[in-house]
């Protein structure tokens, strides 16, 4: 049998394991999402890479349209997920904004990348979403759900998904007594009639969170990205409540947000 000389299996060695263990770091998802109008200004710009990055050596910057940054402080590692990095922003202006990254992976390789997102105007006729929240999660549980109230003030409307940075998934679900057992199913879509809230709450529909990255704890907040049949996304905060609370409180409605129609 032929046998390989040792410098070139060696050599191949070498090749093989520096696939195996150097990964550069990308963009995997943003939020707000690449060239996304939103009209609910974000409090935070939020990457999601392809592989594990070191903040103390990794930048995200956001400028207006005029050059001027816009972002306050470092960037920070999401809920201690080593592969989420946020910087916070303050309440922007309707415009559109430009998002430079630099990220150094924990193996040292660097990457970076820019894209944008506008944030539009908000229009009194699209759809007003309040009193977004969600519970603790139990544990090392891997799913959980966020609740809220979406009132359509324009033309009928379907809410038709939804996601966010902290799950794997997340989907319109609703709870039914199927004789007397409690069981969820997903749902394609929730029908917007003008002027009529839509309350998704514990027991009825909900957002449904899969493959949740980190636990839900009280006093946590993410966002959570809703879409629309005709309106424009719309990116809320969500409050985390105490483990099996039964509504939300006061001081943990989420902020009132407008949607427009989509151009």
């Amino acid at each position: 049998m032929r046998q390989t000389p040792v410098p070139l299996l060696a050599a191949l060695i070498l090749v093989l394991s520096e696939g195996a263990v150097f990964a550069h770091a990308h963009l995997q998802r943003a939020w707000p999402a690449e060239d996304s109008t939103v009209t609910l200004p974000p409090s935070e710009i939020t990457i999601a890479f392809t592989e594990a990055v070191e903040p103390r050596f990794s930048t995200i910057n956001v400028t207006n349209a005029s050059g001027q940054q816009v972002n306050n402080g470092t960037p920070h590692l999401v809920a201690g997920d080593a592969r989420r990095l946020a910087v916070d922003i303050p309440a922007l202006s309707p415009g559109t904004y430009t998002v430079v990254w630099h990220a150094t992976s924990v193996d040292t390789h660097k990457t970076d990348g820019t894209y944008r997102f506008t944030v539009a105007a908000a229009d009194s006729s699209g759809i007003s979403v309040e009193h977004v929240w969600a519970r603790a999660s139990a544990g090392n549980a891997t799913t959980g759900a966020a609740y809220l109230t979406v009132t359509d003030n324009g033309q009928p409307d379907r809410l038709v998904g939804a996601s966010t940075p902290v799950a794997a998934t997340a989907e319109l679900h609703e709870t039914i007594d199927d004789h007397g057992v409690m069981k969820m199913r997903p749902v394609a879509a929730l029908e917007l009639a003008h002027g009529q809230p839509v309350t998704l709450k514990p027991g009825g529909y909900h957002v449904m969170l899969m493959g949740l990255k980190n636990p839900l704890k009280t006093g946590d907040s993410f966002p959570l990205t809703l879409t629309f049949d005709k309106a424009a996304p719309i990116t809320v905060q969500v409050k985390v409540g105490a483990m099996g609370a039964a509504a939300p409180m006061q001081d943990m409605h989420g902020a009132h947000s407008m949607g427009g129609t989509k151009q």
